[in-house]
């Protein structure tokens, strides 16, 4: 659509001219973009930010812009907004501003490539490429930029949540291996890929220009794409600067796996109930699990409401660092293959995750999405078994432990009587043992029949009785052999 190049071509323009400023100056006050804006009719009235997004005030603040960003999908309010904000930043430059408008820019940008009628497919030669790829994360740098050409010139700018100009590196890549990157680029992107949205908030955004000077654009997401990784972790061999370049998926792509110190894991679930009169009631519910390797402990949380919290701490020295090394993969939690745009999600029962893990090198990797199968990484139900056989082994409750509070011991001359069945609700058979460890419920292999072939029973009740009581003659009554182990099969 030729409306929507044109509004990619103004986006370009206004995002390269903003994120070179490292503080905002009169530069900036340029009849130029009033004139692009009118020739896009930004300048005319139309449905006001702010009157779509009452509660948030979108126009006043930042905050209140990211809060709903997502949310906008009409092109002409945005560039009616993008268009004032720009006017006040005029009256009164600012920082927030800046970061206001990048913000705003990047989600048209996102709008217009989602109505281009082609799928992005690249043809010809790479001349050029830039890169923008953006984090959440707690770091000071959360924005990364970079341009790279055929002839081996890198520019990086690392940058804050407000796109202030942290560092820049420059460096000089020449060489075979990078013509091989960009040669690999080119046949990857000559194909239609479909990025589909996992952690939304760390994405990337990418415009490569062949060698005749035509420009191609597309965004996605980390960790969405295997073969993509793999290209980014090429381009980071030819790399000598210092910084380590987030790319197309924040540092998963490792050569040989980070050392784990932090993992932390964020659940939340948000539930509109409705009672029988009608009238909802909502459920706001949150998990966490955090794994550190210098306090030694995990610590596992629960908060349904400010007066009903819970939490469980394992203080283990050895078992943390054993748990943490098991998760250290050059690939762990390195993919999710995200769900399909026409996924139609319960509006009345939203479930978000957030997964942290910081290295020993001081790096930090955040993934985020829906907690469903699409929306996690493929290794997640690994990693909750990992976590679920760890806190079972050591969340024994002996205190509380009915085979433990129900045990009597043996008097001279009493024996053991085990009601055994061998299917729920049946029958049961007198069975005797010398193994005092043994409970009700537990599973057993016991002699059947006159051939006395083994069978598995379960334990319905235990009585301790003298030899004047016992339910069954003494003689008669068979012994278990012992327990049964899942394992023996």
């Amino acid at each position: 659509m030729k409306k929507d190049q044109a509004i990619l071509d103004f986006v370009d323009q206004w995002l390269s001219v903003l994120l070179k400023l490292d503080e905002p100056t009169e530069a900036l006050l340029d009849s130029e973009f009033v004139w692009q804006c009118q020739k896009l009719h930004f300048d005319q009235p139309t449905l006001d930010l702010d009157a779509a997004f009452p509660i948030e005030q979108p126009m006043m603040s930042l905050t209140g812009l990211k809060k709903i960003i997502s949310k906008i999908n009409d092109k002409m309010m945005l560039g009616h907004a993008i268009y004032r904000q720009w006017q006040n930043w005029q009256a009164k430059p600012a920082d927030s501003q800046k970061a206001w408008l990048i913000a705003a820019l990047q989600q048209l940008k996102k709008l217009a490539l989602a109505n281009e009628s082609l799928p992005f497919v690249f043809h010809g030669v790479i001349a050029h490429l830039e890169l923008i790829s953006q984090a959440a994360t707690n770091s000071p740098a959360s924005v990364q930029w970079l341009k790279l050409g055929r002839n081996g010139k890198a520019e990086l700018r690392i940058m804050n949540d407000q796109y202030k100009l942290l560092t820049t590196q420059t460096e000089n890549l020449k060489g075979p291996q990078l013509n091989v990157f960009f040669e690999k680029m080119a046949l990857y992107f000559a194909k239609r890929h479909d990025f589909k949205p996992t952690n939304i908030e760390n994405e990337w955004q990418l415009t490569l220009t062949a060698t005749n000077g035509q420009k191609f654009q597309t965004r996605g997401y980390w960790l969405t794409d295997a073969a993509l990784g793999e290209l980014a972790q090429e381009l980071r061999q030819t790399w000598n600067g210092d910084a380590k370049l987030w790319l197309f998926d924040g540092l998963v792509h490792a050569e040989k796996a980070e050392k784990i110190d932090r993992l932390t894991i964020r659940y939340h679930r948000q539930l509109n109930a409705y009672q029988e009169d009608g009238n909802p009631v909502q459920l706001d519910y949150l998990e966490s699990i955090v794994i550190d390797r210098a306090q030694q402990d995990l610590i596992y949380r629960k908060h349904l409401s400010d007066d009903c919290a819970m939490e469980h701490r394992y203080h283990i020295a050895d078992a943390i660092d054993a748990l943490l090394d098991v998760l250290q993969t050059p690939d762990f939690l390195a993919y999710v293959n995200g769900n399909d745009d026409d996924v139609v999600f319960d509006p009345d029962d939203q479930r978000r995750y957030a997964i942290e893990i910081q290295t020993a090198a001081g790096q930090t990797r955040i993934i985020n999405g829906s907690f469903d199968k699409q929306g996690l990484p493929v290794d997640f139900p690994k990693l909750a078994m990992i976590i679920e056989d760890f806190l079972s082994f050591y969340g024994n409750n002996e205190l509380i432990d009915p085979a433990l509070y129900n045990h009597q011991w043996r008097r001279p001359g009493q024996y053991i009587y085990c009601d055994v069945s061998f299917e729920e609700d049946g029958r049961t058979y007198c069975y005797r043992t010398e193994d005092e460890r043994l409970a009700e419920g537990d599973l057993v292999r016991v002699p059947v029949g006159r051939d006395n072939h083994l069978a598995i029973g379960r334990i319905e009740r235990i009585q301790i009785v003298d030899g004047q009581h016992v339910p069954y003659p003494l003689s008669k009554t068979k012994l278990i052999i012992g327990p049964y182990q899942a394992d023996e099969d």
